[in-house]
């Protein structure tokens, strides 16, 4: 996840806003809602709403304040880093396998198998030539 790819950098929230993690988009009781707009296009739904579950559960159970809302384009905004977003899968995997949340809601069995999957999959991608590679240094072989 990189900044200038409509996919958010930080764990941040916003009322309409398209530039954050969480979009609340408000209306009625039986319509007012929250857009996650972390996931992938591909990630499974059912792990992806598991997460979105377990991410609101945690935060009630611990009392979490989201803090105020991001108004304006959160991409041109400075945020601590403790709301940064891993920008390679990678990192994400770290992150799942260092999370105490996570092993509780998921379980350690899950959380360490999905976690080596995940760096089984960075580790096959960086065996990948890109086109973007080989046009850059095609000419000076």
């Amino acid at each position: 996840m990189i900044p200038g790819f409509w996919a958010p950098t930080h764990a941040t929230w916003g009322v309409e806003n398209r530039t954050v993690s969480l979009r609340v988009i408000p209306g009625s009781e039986k319509s007012q809602r929250v857009e996650y707009r972390i996931g992938a296009a591909d990630a499974n739904p059912y792990l992806a709403l598991a997460a979105a579950l377990g991410s609101g559960l945690c935060g009630i159970l611990n009392e979490w304040e989201p803090g105020e809302p991001v108004e304006g384009n959160a991409y041109e905004m400075k945020h601590p880093n403790e709301l940064s977003l891993p920008p390679t899968l990678w990192e994400a995997a770290q992150r799942l396998r260092q999370s105490q949340h996570a092993r509780e809601v998921f379980g350690d069995a899950f959380v360490e198998h999905f976690a080596a999957s995940r760096e089984w999959e960075e580790r096959e991608f960086r065996k990948a030539v890109t086109s973007w590679e080989l046009d850059r240094y095609f000419e000076i072989i």
